[in-house]
């Protein structure tokens, strides 16, 4: 305890009170004590000693011990009261105990009662404490339950922006149809994603679009949703299919979009795509890219086209124009795209990226399967890598082939 121990006696016997006193002093106890004689003295000693514990006789002129009792455990519950008398009955000692007494001692076996006090001490500190660490745990699980509730909330609004978003993304079926042989492995980090995927049948070409946007979670979803309305406008709406100046264009918006300023900062959001357009008459590919590589599997081989090293967007509008390359289509010409997910997913024995390396080599690992079994494939191999990492960003991969 941080004072002395404040023991309130209730004694009308002065020689008794010297003797119970004497009794704690043997056992080296280190106190204060307060004598009422009377139930006047005791109330006021109760108030103003603010005692640690009781030590009470039975009888009292006009007042005994079970008064005293109820006085105590009506108005100050916390407080240890142990009945100190001459002689009582084993009945009586019980029904003391009953209606709350910590314990009892007979003033002819008085070398129990320092042990008695200590143990009674121990138990309130006990008690105060366990009082102390229910409040806590009501006020932590009240707290839980806000948080339970607010993080209900808000997954429901981010489940429900999923929907939307899904409603937003090309139909898979039209991608399908266009190209039989293809899939499509969307996996985003959390419920919403910052990657998307995008396509079009426009001027008589097949454009395929796969982008990954700063962040993921709600920030990504909303600049993926920018991109998406961008890549639409510039389509339909400017008829324009030529891919870099698809790219042109796409940064050219996202400039315009970020071009306010928040407390005199730029702000330097912005995404890398490539885009794919496939005249499937002239047997020709064209591709224009930020940042995202375009691969062709042909027979054993892998053939990369980079794009620019420059994203969309991210304050770098001055400094780059995107350029097109174009290659001739070859029949069982594998293509894919994809974002930077898959190759950074930590996992493995060492807990390490699977790195780009590591994506090649499983996509030439299963060439020889059909695209929606290369998909069940590429998947599995990812999980499997992951193990029981978190999954460290949205994942996209299109594989196609012609």
């Amino acid at each position: 305890m941080g004072h002395d121990l404040r023991i309130l006696f209730l004694e009308d016997n002065k020689d008794d009170f010297a003797l119970v006193q004497h009794a704690l002093h043997q056992s080296n106890f280190m106190f204060k004590g307060k004598l009422a004689t009377n139930k006047e003295e005791f109330i006021d000693g109760l108030s103003s000693f603010e005692p640690d514990v009781i030590l009470s006789d039975h009888t009292l002129p006009q007042f005994d011990s079970l008064s005293a009792l109820k006085i105590v455990k009506d108005k100050y519950p916390h407080i240890p009261f142990i009945l100190v008398t001459g002689s009582v009955s084993e009945e009586f000692a019980v029904k003391c105990i009953k209606g709350g007494a910590e314990d009892y001692v007979l003033k002819d076996n008085l070398i129990k009662l320092p042990a008695i006090v200590e143990s009674a001490i121990n138990k309130k500190e006990l008690k105060t404490e366990n009082r102390i660490i229910k409040n806590l745990n009501e006020k932590l699980k009240n707290t839980y339950d806000i948080i339970a509730q607010k993080n209900k909330d808000i997954t429901d609004s981010i489940t429900y922006a999923k929907r939307i978003q899904k409603a937003i993304l090309p139909d898979k079926k039209i991608f399908y149809r266009s190209f039989q042989e293809s899939f499509i492995l969307y996996k985003p980090k959390d419920i919403i994603s910052g990657d998307f995927y995008w396509f079009a049948e426009h001027n008589g070409k097949s454009i395929i679009a796969v982008s990954d946007c700063t962040g993921h979670g709600v920030p990504g979803a909303l600049l993926s949703m920018i991109g998406y309305h961008l890549l639409n406008n510039i389509v339909f709406l400017k008829n324009i299919s030529n891919p870099a100046d698809i790219l042109n264009e796409l940064n050219k918006g996202f400039t315009e979009v970020f071009k306010m300023e928040k407390d005199g900062d730029p702000i330097h959001d912005g995404m890398d795509i490539g885009v794919y357009s496939v005249d499937k008459v002239t047997m020709t590919g064209t591709f224009s890219a930020a940042r995202r590589p375009l691969y062709i599997v042909r027979g054993n081989d892998i053939i990369e086209l980079k794009g620019s090293p420059l994203p969309i967007g991210g304050g770098y509008y001055e400094r780059v124009q995107y350029t097109n390359e174009t290659v001739k289509i070859e029949k069982g010409d594998k293509f894919y795209l994809f974002s930077d997910g898959y190759a950074d997913q930590f996992g493995g024995r060492n807990k390490k990226k699977l790195k780009i390396t590591g994506f090649k080599e499983l996509i030439l690992k299963h060439q020889s399967l059909k695209m929606s079994l290369q998909k069940k494939r590429l998947n599995e191999e990812i999980e499997n890598w992951k193990n029981e990492e978190e999954q460290t960003d949205d994942i996209l991969v299109i594989g196609f082939e012609i």
